[in-house]
């Protein structure tokens, strides 16, 4: 249904772009204190997850089946993701330095580079102080493991009941934490990870069946783009039984919306603008809390919140223009998109 004929998913391009946007304005509330439509902007992170899985399960499963190991996979999303840590660990470094003092910053440093979580007791607060979001970075990658090791052994059916296993442990995790916020702290950190084992593991599934033939309705890509959007803003207007609305959107909503979005019609038109919103959203995603986080000690202005969205996309889009372009998008559908986040 896309207006090209190479394979990729150009929906799934303003989805992750949607959501990095979405992501970022939930950190601007928190930042500069604001409520507003999107207090639960962290939802998006599990609908990152599932694209994700819906993704590689088109681009690696079949160079799995061609001999691909789990550690030649492993290794390459590493590196996919390593350059953007390395940033974020950079500009995390010098905003909490600036805002807390530089005593800590080495130590942080250190565990941000090398992917360690500051668990507890190690850690007080966040698993990655200097860039909090890295922490579904690893996540992602502890994901991508467990690919490698045994959801690409899996059958359908068996794949299904690790899906519904961890939906259920996804469920329980939100009711205990009260939200779906599972997985950033360090005292709770294990919470999160039913969180993106039903996301990621769905995704999988979903994208097998996709890559047999099944299709969602289609429907117009920007229906598709105002979907998660509108989850986002009724779930900020409900203050009650936050965990059930939060596990009811990303449960049944978000698959709905990604299934939607792999069938969706795109004009030739539309192609150019998705693709950069794919583009953005990874290094919009992984370096904006540093940068909003000094802006928002700085001034708590009205004026210091509309720049620090301002600089979070300038420097996102820089940042996609040195290191995103690199990418060569594959013109088959079994390698499209095949390191996309």
């Amino acid at each position: 249904m896309n207006g090209n004929n190479d394979g990729r998913l150009a929906a799934f391009d303003g989805l992750r772009g949607i959501a990095a946007m979405a992501v970022m304005l939930y950190h601007v509330g928190n930042f500069y204190d604001v409520a507003g439509p999107f207090m639960r902007g962290y939802l998006l992170v599990d609908l990152f997850f599932l694209l994700s899985g819906f993704v590689l399960a088109l681009s690696a499963e079949p160079r799995f089946a061609g001999g691909w190991t789990t550690t030649a996979f492993v290794r390459a999303r590493i590196k996919r993701l390593w350059p953007m840590i390395v940033v974020g660990a950079l500009l995390g470094a010098l905003s909490f330095g600036w805002r807390n003092g530089w005593d800590d910053v080495p130590v942080y440093f250190v565990f941000g580079l090398s992917l360690l979580p500051l668990i507890a007791p190690f850690g007080r607060g966040q698993l990655y102080p200097l860039n909090p979001p890295q922490w579904s970075l690893l996540f992602e990658v502890a994901a991508n493991l467990l690919h490698g090791l045994v959801l690409r052994r899996l059958g359908d059916r068996a794949l299904l009941v690790f899906v519904a296993i961890s939906g259920a442990a996804l469920i329980w995790a939100a009711y205990t934490m009260g939200s779906n916020t599972c997985g950033p702290y360090a005292a709770t950190w294990y919470l999160g990870l039913p969180r993106v084992a039903f996301a990621y593991a769905l995704g999988v599934w979903m994208g097998r069946r996709h890559s047999e033939g099944a299709s969602g309705i289609p429907v117009r890509y920007s229906v598709v783009l105002l979907l998660p959007l509108l989850a986002m803003v009724t779930a900020s207007a409900i203050q009650n039984a936050v965990w059930l609305v939060d596990s009811l959107i990303v449960v049944v909503a978000f698959p709905l919306i990604v299934w939607l979005a792999a069938s969706a019609i795109v004009p030739a038109g539309a192609e150019r603008w998705l693709d950069r919103l794919g583009i953005i959203s990874f290094p919009l995603y992984t370096v904006h809390v540093p940068i909003v986080a000094l802006l928002a000690a700085i001034s708590p202005s009205a004026l210091s919140l509309a720049a620090s969205i301002v600089a979070s996309l300038t420097g996102s889009w820089v940042l996609a223009a040195a290191l995103e372009r690199r990418r060569v998008r594959a013109p088959s559908k079994a390698l499209m998109m095949e390191f996309a986040r």
